[in-house]
């Protein structure tokens, strides 16, 4: 499987593709039914074998897609199940880049497209984190943190295999993070302020900026609020999680890779707002009390 991960993924997102032109909204069922009610009532002459033919294509047409809708399905199961091993064809590590060993077939932008639909429902010609873009290119490696290579490349790889594990139903680190999540409601919103400002943030920026955008919970919670805020934030840099979700600097708070990733997946039930390019996340107007809401469950 390893040997032929490239090809695999290559050949995958070409049918996926194909499958999802055949799938798209199409007005011919329409067409269909009208042509449909015309020869029931009788009509005849030349009319009636255009009619005849057209109506003819247009069932082989509609079955056609009827079968498509079916194997597009399991396209995206075999794209997951091959992601959740993800395993691509490398060579040696230079100049910053992984590159695609030269004995192999590059990864096409048609599977990073294919793959971000599938995880979020927006195609993307290459996945992008802090530390590391996949793309058609090969893994492109500007860790912000001055980690090795090899760490970072398992470290966006394990991103990605994990949330297929998810969408497949199968145990993962995600679905684990949730639920440390859930067991915290001030960690949930302390790491959506990191998230939606999107720089690293000390203490007291947090908590001016909760106060601002959480006006009303505040005030309700006003006795235990700013403590709860602090153990919050406490508790997302503690060695609860495998995978840290934010990382302290001397004081200053950052969202991780996984843990923006993690919070897009949590918060798919409290808020509509999808999308994996990175800029939409600071741009999003999520809604407090339907998280706590979610939280609550």
């Amino acid at each position: 499987m390893v040997e032929k991960f490239n090809e695999k993924a290559n050949a995958l997102a070409t049918e996926y593709w194909r499958l999802k032109e055949m799938t798209a909204t199409d007005t011919s069922d329409n067409r269909l039914e009208e042509i449909e009610q015309l020869l029931e009532k009788g009509i005849g002459g030349k009319l009636r074998e255009k009619l005849d033919a057209e109506a003819k294509e247009l069932r082989k047409e509609k079955e056609d897609r009827s079968t498509a809708f079916l194997r597009l399905e399991d396209v995206k199961r075999e794209i997951l199940e091959l992601t959740a091993d993800l395993a691509p064809n490398l060579d040696l590590f230079e100049d910053g880049f992984f590159p695609y060993d030269s004995e192999y077939e590059p990864i096409s932008e048609a599977f990073f497209s294919a793959l971000t639909d599938i995880f979020g429902g927006e195609p993307q010609p290459s996945i992008k984190f802090k530390e590391a873009t996949f793309s058609k290119a090969g893994i492109e490696v500007h860790s912000p943190d001055g980690d090795s290579s090899l760490k970072v490349l398992g470290y966006v790889m394990m991103i990605i295999q994990e949330t297929a594990k998810k969408m497949l139903g199968m145990e993962n680190n995600i679905d684990t993070c949730c639920m440390l999540l859930k067991q915290n409601e001030y960690a949930f919103i302390a790491l959506e302020m990191l998230i939606r400002e999107g720089v690293r943030l000390r203490i007291k920026e947090i908590k001016e900026i909760s106060h601002h955008t959480d006006k009303e919970y505040k005030e309700l919670m006003r006795d235990t609020y700013d403590r709860e805020l602090v153990n919050g934030v406490e508790y997302l840099v503690s060695d609860e999680w495998e995978y840290n979700l934010v990382k302290e600097y001397n004081g200053e708070y950052e969202v991780t890779d996984f843990g923006e990733w993690v919070w897009r997946i949590c918060n798919a039930e409290a808020s509509k707002e999808e999308g994996w390019a990175r800029k939409g996340i600071s741009n999003s107007n999520l809604n407090i009390y339907k998280i706590l809401k979610f939280l609550k469950r």
